[in-house]
C-alpha cells in the first residue's frame, strides 16, 4: 500500500502544556510509556481526522469494528493462552507473558479526542501496538519500539512516531552503537510497514485461531528477525 500521509495539524492550544509535560517525560525517560501515550494522542488529532474523512471505516472490516466496537483489551488471555503453539493468539498471549504487559493496561481513555468515531480508532491503534510487535517479531527493547514505528508509522501516519524514531535512533541506536539497526533495519522496518497491507481496520479478533505464519502472509508482512535479539 503506499505510505500513509501525514497530517501534523496544530497542538490544540489547551493541550499544549500537557503535550509538552509528556514529551519532556518521554525525554527524560524513554519507559514512560503512560506519557509516550498522551502525547500521541494529542499529536495525532489532525491523523485522526483525515483517517475518518477519508472513510476507514467504510472499507474492509471497518463496518463490522465499528459497529462490534471490537477492542483487543477484552480479550480473554486464558482462552488465547489455550489456543495451540505458532497461532496469532497464542503467540500474542506469550509475548503478553514474556514482556509483563497486561490487556487491562491497553484499556485506556482517549481523553484528548471529542469524536466518537476518532476516539475509537485511537483505541483501536493504541490497543494493536503490542500485537504489531508479534506481526513483526520484534520484543519490546528501547530500539525495538523504534523499529515498530517505523512499520507502524507507514500504515498510521502518525505524526508522534516520527519524533519517537527520530530521539530513540539518537538514544537506543547511535548512542548504543547498534549500527546495524540505525542503517538497515529502521528502513527494512518501514518497508515493511509501507508494502503490508491496510492494518488499521483488521479484526485480529478473528484471526487469533489462525497460524501466525498464515495471518502475515495474508498481510504481507515479513518478520524483522535480524532485529528481534
Amino acid at each position: 500500500m503506499p505510505a500513509a500521509p501525514i497530517h501534523l495539524g496544530r497542538v490544540p492550544a489547551r493541550y499544549a502544556a500537557r503535550f509538552s509535560t509528556a514529551l519532556a517525560r518521554v525525554l527524560w525517560d524513554s519507559e514512560r510509556t503512560d506519557e509516550v501515550v498522551v502525547g500521541e494522542e494529542i499529536a495525532c488529532q489532525a491523523q485522526l481526522a483525515f483517517w475518518i474523512r477519508d472513510g476507514i471505516f467504510a472499507r474492509g472490516e471497518g463496518p463490522d469494528l465499528l459497529r462490534d466496537r471490537a477492542e483487543i483489551a477484552n480479550c480473554d488471555v486464558e482462552e488465547l493462552r489455550a489456543l495451540p503453539d505458532a497461532t496469532l493468539g497464542r503467540e500474542f498471549a506469550r509475548f503478553l507473558d514474556d514482556e509483563g504487559i497486561s490487556l487491562s493496561g491497553l484499556a485506556q481513555p482517549t481523553p484528548f479526542t471529542a469524536d466518537e468515531q476518532q476516539s475509537y480508532l485511537m483505541k483501536r491503534v493504541r490497543q494493536s501496538h503490542d500485537l504489531w510487535h508479534v506481526l513483526l517479531g520484534v520484543g519490546t527493547a528501547g530500539h525495538q519500539e523504534v523499529l515498530v514505528h517505523c512499520f507502524s508509522v507507514a500504515q498510521t501516519g502518525f505524526p508522534y512516531s516520527l519524533l519517537i524514531i527520530s530521539l530513540g535512533s539518537l538514544k537506543h541506536m547511535l548512542l548504543e552503537r547498534r549500527w546495524k539497526v540505525f542503517t538497515h533495519d529502521t528502513r527494512a522496518a518501514y518497508r515493511i510497514g509501507h508494502h503490508a497491507a491496510p492494518l488499521l481496520t483488521a479484526y485480529w479478533e478473528r484471526r487469533w485461531a489462525t497460524p501466525l505464519e498464515q495471518v502475515r502472509r495474508e498481510f504481507g508482512i515479513v518478520p524483522l528477525v535480524s532485529a528481534a535479539a
